[in-house]
């Protein structure tokens, strides 16, 4: 069955990937943080605690959260595209490249503790993303 994107759905799945592929997430070392993914106008809420995904949930208060990463649609869509045919995220759809290319894409936050980890935990918010190359994902 194909997963929709964006959906609550399909981050459970990334989340439930955290779990199947737990010694690779080990290896990239512990990650602490609640995080936004912005597609558009709907907004994704993602906890990790330690080595994986514990909590993924629709909306949530973005103040709340460390940092949103925030793009259009179109974008996102591009980025599963590239992750899907290259078996992971190219060089020019990573979260680093992406949120450093102008306003492609955008890290959002209210403290400079989320700015902070989003730097420190981005190998394994990337791993989490890539996950989605194990996954029939319906992107339109």
């Amino acid at each position: 069955m194909s997963l929709p994107f964006p959906s609550l759905d399909f981050f459970q799945a990334l989340q439930q990937r955290t779990k199947d592929e737990a010694v690779a997430f080990e290896k990239l070392g512990y990650c602490d943080t609640t995080f936004g993914i912005r597609v558009g106008s709907e907004l994704y809420s993602i906890t990790f605690e330690i080595y994986e995904c514990v909590e993924v949930a629709e909306g949530g208060d973005a103040e709340n959260l460390d940092f949103v990463l925030d793009a259009q649609r179109e974008l996102w869509c591009e980025m599963l595209a590239s992750i899907q045919e290259n078996d992971g995220a190219d060089a020019s759809h990573t979260i680093n490249s992406l949120t450093h290319m102008g306003d492609i894409m955008s890290v959002e936050y209210e403290d400079p503790e989320g700015h902070d980890r989003f730097y420190r935990f981005m190998a394994t918010i990337q791993a989490f993303l890539d996950e989605a190359k194990n996954l029939d994902v319906e992107i339109n």
